[in-house]
């Protein structure tokens, strides 16, 4: 009685342990416009072509007037300007 006692407790307290192991399915969504009042830095095609914004980006980098994408358009000068190192 006691190890059937023994392997419930095992089993009922191993089930929530299993079941968090699975991968959890996640919803890709994409953004086709960006939020209102947020600078339009770069546009995609439909064939996959990156459309830069260049004065868009200067003008952002060197103002510092919207913090909320500032790193990505320094980024972009960097990447552009050969700068830019990855870190390890």
């Amino acid at each position: 009685m006691r190890c059937f006692l023994a392997f419930l407790l095992i089993a009922a307290l191993a089930g929530p342990a299993l079941a968090q192991d699975q991968p959890k399915s996640l919803k890709t969504v994409r953004i086709h416009e960006p939020a209102p009042g947020q600078p339009t830095l770069y546009a995609i095609d439909e064939d996959g072509t990156v459309r830069i914004d260049w004065p868009a980006v200067e003008t952002l980098a060197t103002s510092k007037a919207d913090r909320t994408v500032l790193r990505i358009a320094q980024l972009m000068l960097a990447i552009r300007d050969g700068t830019w190192k990855p870190v390890r």
